[in-house]
């Protein structure tokens, strides 16, 4: 009888001690699920604990994020300028947009790729909205509206890089500042237009 009572006990202690080892696993496990959700974003690793590991603090992630929103916006305002525009000189422009913006525009997704932050592919809905609005517009309206336009975008642009190039991860202090002095050279050029054409 005390043989089977100590057999029956000793079980007793086997099963407890497997159900904590069991429930410890189960808590970290949700431990670890619930830290990973913290850096996913659309089912994509956002900038969090990997920022730390690729040496890129929050400042330069969104200024990764929004020199992409920007070129975007650069390269598809100049397709509808390349179509819509009147004067010559203001399509030559634009396809100098097109031109510096994509290949800026493919180096930005390669830094930001290599630095683990994700940047967006697409416009937001003010900024979709506003090219949609462009599209309808012919002639010099047209001309005027996206001159000064890129006259406005590029001195707000030229700002947010000369941010970038504080930053103190090195890659993205190097490509703002190579990249500055080709939007600086753009926003000259549409302030010259846009004085022009008055």
């Amino acid at each position: 009888m005390k043989k089977i009572f100590l057999l029956s006990t000793a079980f007793a202690l086997v099963l407890s001690f497997q159900a904590c080892q069991t429930a410890d696993k189960k808590s970290a496990t949700t431990k670890d699920s619930v830290a990973g959700d913290t850096n996913m974003v659309n089912g994509n690793h956002a900038t969090g604990a990997e920022s730390t590991e690729s040496g890129v603090d929050e400042a330069g992630a969104t200024f990764l994020r929004k020199a992409a929103i920007g070129g975007i916006m650069e390269v598809e305002a100049a397709k509808i300028a390349q179509k819509n525009a009147t004067s010559a000189e203001v399509k030559d422009f634009a396809a100098k947009m097109l031109t510096d913006h994509t290949k800026a525009n493919t180096e930005l997704k390669a830094l930001a790729v290599n630095k683990k932050v994700i940047t967006p592919d697409a416009l937001p809905a003010e900024d979709q909205i506003h090219l949609d609005e462009m599209k309808k517009m012919t002639g010099i309206a047209f001309d005027k509206h996206y001159m000064v336009m890129m006259v406005t975008d590029h001195e707000k642009t030229v700002a947010l890089f000369e941010l970038g190039m504080q930053n103190r991860d090195q890659a993205i202090k190097s490509w703002a500042g190579n990249t500055l002095s080709v939007i600086e050279s753009h926003d000259e050029m549409a302030k010259k237009i846009v004085t022009n054409m008055k």
